[in-house]
């Protein structure tokens, strides 16, 4: 870790495709690492600063990610299931990671992502939960994003299948061509917002803001 902490934002240290897997990173400055197609597999980056770091294909599957800055950074196609983000079972918000204007394009997201923000991201053909949204008893589950801040933000095509939405921020984000079958709407914001061509079949609009937003010509409560 020599190597990163005498790199600067001008120069920063390459860490593409290194094997970074369970280190303990907490509070880490990568000042605009490389870490393209990098494991991060189980590593501990709470309170870490990755704003601007390019993690496109990087895999940080079970990491700790409390007060995670990823703004700006790029994480293309990157994987991120099951993190480790708040330190009981009642997430707070002033814990949840923030993706504030990063490029989240093709990326695989599961877990408990409440209250995350992600205003201004670039979430195109973005994947929330698992491949069969079904635990081991053969519940059908879905993504849990309650509270979360997509506002501004480009989720065209992006799936977000029986997640729960509850209170997530959609205000002016665009997502024509998204999946939001069975997702659990309640008191959620979409105003502003594009929906296009969206899957809302099946899904669960209780109390849901949809002021000046541009809606499919499907039945919302079908």
């Amino acid at each position: 870790m020599s190597r990163l902490f005498a790199s600067t934002i001008q120069k920063p240290v390459d860490f593409s495709a290194k094997d970074l897997s369970n280190l303990d990173l907490a509070g880490v400055d990568f000042k605009h690492a490389k870490l393209k197609g990098a494991i991060l597999f189980g590593t501990d980056l709470s309170g870490a600063n990755l704003a601007g770091c390019d993690l496109e294909g990087a895999i940080l599957d079970r990491a700790t990610l409390t007060k995670t800055d990823f703004s700006n950074a790029n994480l293309r196609s990157a994987r991120i299931r099951r993190p480790s983000i708040f330190s009981d079972m009642s997430p707070v918000a002033a814990e949840s990671p923030s993706f504030r204007g990063a490029n989240l394009e093709s990326a695989w997201l599961e877990g408990i992502l409440d209250y995350t923000d992600s205003s201004g991201a670039h979430l195109v053909g973005a994947r929330f939960g698992a491949l069969n949204p079904r635990d081991n008893q053969g519940i059908i589950t879905g993504p849990t994003l309650r509270g979360a801040i997509f506002a501004n933000a480009d989720l065209t095509a992006a799936i977000l299948e029986r997640a729960d939405l509850s209170f997530a921020n959609f205000s002016d984000a665009k997502l024509d061509g998204a999946n939001l079958r069975s997702a659990d709407l309640s008191k959620a914001s979409f105003r502003g917002a594009s929906l296009l061509g969206t899957d809302l079949s099946s899904a669960l609009p209780d109390n849901t803001d949809w002021t000046n937003a541009v809606l499919p010509t499907q039945d919302l409560y079908r």
